[in-house]
């Protein structure tokens, strides 16, 4: 019975150790659950309006509507309204697929 309990014991210690080679996992940062870094920052006022040229635009993406407002402008345009006081990142794809990332800061 003794050499049984042993065994578990053993048993369990070897299974709940981790082994030599194994690594803690990365510890999450701020920077981490942000979005991705912009390839430009684009600064407006409250109301105002802005075109940006993209060709061969295929798709769009806006992080907070309430910020900022987007709507395509002809064959490779993209109007940006500023909407409210706030930041929000704006991703466009262009010819063969080319990404683009812009960070939208409004100011009041």
């Amino acid at each position: 019975m003794a050499s049984r309990f042993v065994a578990l014991t053993l048993g369990t210690l070897l299974l709940g150790a981790a082994p030599a080679w194994a690594k803690e996992p990365a510890a999450r940062t701020a920077d981490s659950e942000e979005a991705p870094a912009a390839d430009e920052t684009l600064t407006l006022k409250k109301g105002a309006k802005q075109v940006l040229t993209v060709p061969g635009l295929s798709r769009v993406a806006l992080g907070d509507p309430s910020v900022a407002d987007v709507k395509t402008t002809g064959k490779d345009g993209v109007e940006v309204s500023a909407l409210a006081k706030g930041t929000t990142t704006l991703i466009v794809w262009g010819n063969g697929g080319k990404r683009r990332t812009y960070r939208i800061v409004v100011d009041g």
